[in-house]
């Protein structure tokens, strides 16, 4: 009986000892969550995670506190979150351009791909060419034959060199043929609309901060760079219609934890944030700033990030673009 005895207890400590860890996950999150975003404070990245945040902390019952570190296309971010701890309470909301076009172009400190648990992606920035309104060209057909004929006179700006917008402009001029036309980077999405509007660049291929302005009737979009027409402007066709029908390329943004995350942290993470994105509140958000609802899952996520990787690393090797302008 005692040796029976004995082999019973020794059974129940085992099955305690492996069930504990999945007691303590059960109960995550048991304190604050920090979300780190990689963008600056009031701009629609950083809008749309705290609006969801709030809501999954309310399902959570702990507070979720985002905190903003923007910088060098959202790899700070990217890289600060992949260097944590794994245990669900550091994770990040970051552009998928630290994951998908910047790795192609220089060198960063995390495996793109590997270095992540990806959580979820809760949108896309609604991108394209935008010119003012009272600019001669009505059609995309009319601006590139311009720029064509005009070589070095069309002046473009972006939010920087190898962004998504920048690689999408260069390769319509490879597209197109024969266009000699110069890229002017400028960071920021009010700086940009200035020198639009001030006359110091004829066109702007925009990242989320043009919509107002297609909006308002300011400015007018050439040309979508979304797989979905924007709705303020739904007659004007994406660049995935006319000339990259084999692609599905896009700037989601995504939230993430660093690799090793446990998988019942990061369902129950997956599940709520999901969640939040079917909340009216977040659909009414997205649709005041045209952003198209492109929601996926962790597996999805993962997927689309390596599809994605591939798509951009083709486009930048027809382009040519490098690390630096040549």
């Amino acid at each position: 009986m005692k040796a029976t005895g004995r082999r019973v207890m020794m059974i129940a400590g085992i099955f305690i000892l492996f069930m504990f860890p999945a007691l303590v996950l059960g109960a995550y999150p048991e304190r604050e969550v920090t979300v780190y975003c990689g963008s600056s404070a009031g701009g629609t990245t950083d809008m749309g995670i705290r609006l969801l945040s709030d809501m999954v902390s309310k399902s959570f019952g702990q507070p979720i506190v985002v905190v903003n570190k923007p910088g060098a296309s959202h790899t700070l971010c990217a890289n600060f979150v992949a260097n944590s701890k794994p245990d669900g309470y550091t994770l990040g909301a970051f552009s998928a351009s630290a994951i998908i076009q910047v790795p192609h172009l220089r060198r960063v400190p995390y495996d793109p791909m590997k270095g992540f648990t990806f959580i979820a992606t809760y949108t896309d920035y609604t991108s394209g060419l935008v010119v003012k309104a009272d600019a001669p060209w009505k059609t995309m057909k009319e601006f590139m034959d311009y720029s064509k004929n005009n070589p070095g006179v069309m002046i473009y700006g972006s939010d920087g060199h190898g962004v998504g917008t920048h690689i999408l402009m260069e390769y319509l001029a490879w597209k197109w043929g024969g266009v000699n036309w110069k890229h002017v980077p400028i960071a920021g999405g009010p700086k940009l609309a200035t020198a639009l509007l001030g006359g110091h660049i004829k066109a702007w291929a925009g990242a989320g901060s043009h919509v107002q302005f297609v909006k308002d009737g300011t400015m007018r979009l050439l040309l979508s760079f979304n797989i979905v027409r924007m709705k303020a402007a739904a007659d004007v066709p994406t660049i995935f219609e006319l000339y990259l029908k084999e692609y599905r390329l896009g700037t989601p943004l995504l939230i993430a934890g660093p690799k090793g995350l446990p998988e019942p942290v990061w369902k129950k993470l997956e599940n709520a944030y999901l969640q939040a994105t079917r909340d009216p509140s977040y659909q009414k958000f997205l649709d005041n700033i045209q952003y198209p609802p492109i929601i996926h899952g962790a597996k999805e996520t993962l997927e689309d990030m390596e599809k994605q990787s591939k798509g951009w690393a083709e486009l930048l090797k027809i382009t040519g673009i490098k690390e630096q302008e040549q």
